[in-house]
């Protein structure tokens, strides 16, 4: 559907949710089954982009456990968790299976993807259960501004299109990741011209770049690494996990789950470093049995090129006997395969970061409805406020519950204010 129903200042139309991504679709859903008429406004041509395209196509839906430490915010843990507890994992999981219809599978990872691997199957059921439940869908529908008429009335000023007025409204327009989506951080603008304020933002879960040729030269090479992060040699990130080797730098999910570490304010002034393997090398150099080389005792434990860099990075001839290395080669080659270090200079930015860090500060909205502070009868959720999960269907999660938590109390505002 792409008209929009009628409406005008003196009979506004009852909640209208801005952005019909994941936690937009979650927020009409619930607020139409709370009574509410509703209508969701996608900017773009067709809603659910970043679904369809999660996953590889797949859709990581949800994460199979959770614990609070797989959240990120600049402020308190205790307010993320409060919205996070107010719709438990299992009781989410079984909203997919049992009122969705959804089959889902758990992998070796601990991601959960639907049975059939199509994010296009989550999107339609989602879809499916707002027109069920009397969503009006309306795409082309771009807002670029709000104002508060008065304290029961919101003008909505859309690109090419007729103002809209509305009683309660739902922002959940998303980011800045992966533009091509339609993320170009309209909410952030609507909201700080209203008077909110933002924490530092910056991609998160997102590739990394280097300058170095000798690693650039991998692309392609790919495996399991431990990669930690520190400052001014305190540690403050470990992963361990695959990563991946590429043109411009180092991807993967390890390498994701660090990048939020070195991609916000001052993160280039941080240290990576990288433990190549799952092998404990001290012991392969301390082994000259046999007159074993350098090249016979790490190139059998990694792909060929990286073995070759990281020996050529020591400084120390492949060909060089291990019951004759020197302690300084030694010493040159443990560092290397052990706490190998990257020079990271930057990221590839929100073009292939998978999610937005940052936003919206939880102070700024009552934590039990999502509602503004600043603006009452507006309601925030999603990428929008601070809030970030790690990889692996966390932001998906903290999508489904904010999305639930603000639409479920726009609607009860609504009724509220009717009586």
């Amino acid at each position: 559907m792409s008209v929009l129903p009628d409406n005008s200042p003196d009979q506004p139309l009852p909640v209208v949710v801005v952005g019909a991504g994941a936690a937009g679709l979650m927020a009409a859903l619930f607020a139409a089954r709370a009574g509410a008429d509703v209508t969701l406004l996608e900017g773009g041509k067709k809603p659910g982009l970043k679904i369809l395209a999660s996953g590889g196509g797949r859709c990581n839906v949800l994460p199979s456990e959770t614990q609070l430490s797989d959240f990120f915010t600049h402020g308190s843990e205790k307010a993320m968790r409060n919205v996070l507890r107010s719709w438990p994992l299992d009781a989410v999981t079984r909203f997919f299976t049992d009122d969705l219809g959804i089959p889902l599978k758990t992998e070796a990872s601990g991601k959960v993807f639907p049975r059939s691997d199509s994010a296009r199957d989550v999107l339609q059921c989602l879809l499916d259960a707002c027109g069920a439940a009397g969503v009006r869908l309306v795409t082309r529908a771009k807002v670029h501004a709000a104002t508060q008429v008065d304290a029961n009335t919101w003008q909505l000023r859309l690109a090419d299109r007729p103002a809209l007025y509305a009683r309660q409204v739902i922002l959940a327009t998303g980011g800045l990741s992966l533009p091509k989506s339609g993320s170009d951080g309209t909410g952030w603008r609507v909201t700080t011209q209203l008077g909110h304020t933002l924490t530092p933002r910056f991609p998160a879960l997102v590739p990394l770049t280097i300058s170095e040729p000798t690693f650039r030269a991998l692309a392609g090479v790919s495996i399991p690494a431990t990669l930690e992060v520190r400052q001014h040699n305190k540690l403050i990130g470990r992963e361990v996990g695959d990563i991946l080797f590429t043109h411009r730098g180092l991807s993967g999910p390890a390498i994701l789950q660090v990048s939020r570490h070195l991609a916000c304010d001052g993160g280039l002034e941080r240290q990576l470093t990288m433990h190549f393997g799952e092998v404990d090398w001290r012991e392969q150099l301390a082994d000259g049995r046999g007159g074993r080389t350098v090249a016979m005792a790490i190139r059998p434990h990694l792909p060929r090129r990286l073995a070759d860099a990281l020996i050529e990075r020591a400084g120390v001839p492949p060909e060089t006997r291990l019951a004759g290395l020197k302690k300084p080669a030694r010493k040159a080659l443990m560092q290397q395969l052990e706490r190998c270090p990257v020079a990271v200079n930057g990221t590839e930015g929100y073009r292939t970061a998978e999610v937005t860090a940052g936003g919206i500060p939880l102070t700024e909205v009552q934590l039990k409805t999502l509602e503004s502070r600043v603006a009452p009868g507006l309601f925030l959720c999603g990428e929008l406020l601070d809030v970030t999960g790690r990889l692996g269907g966390y932001n998906f999660l903290w999508a489904w519950v904010s999305g639930r938590r603000a639409g479920q109390a726009a609607a009860k505002r609504l009724l509220d204010t009717a009586g």
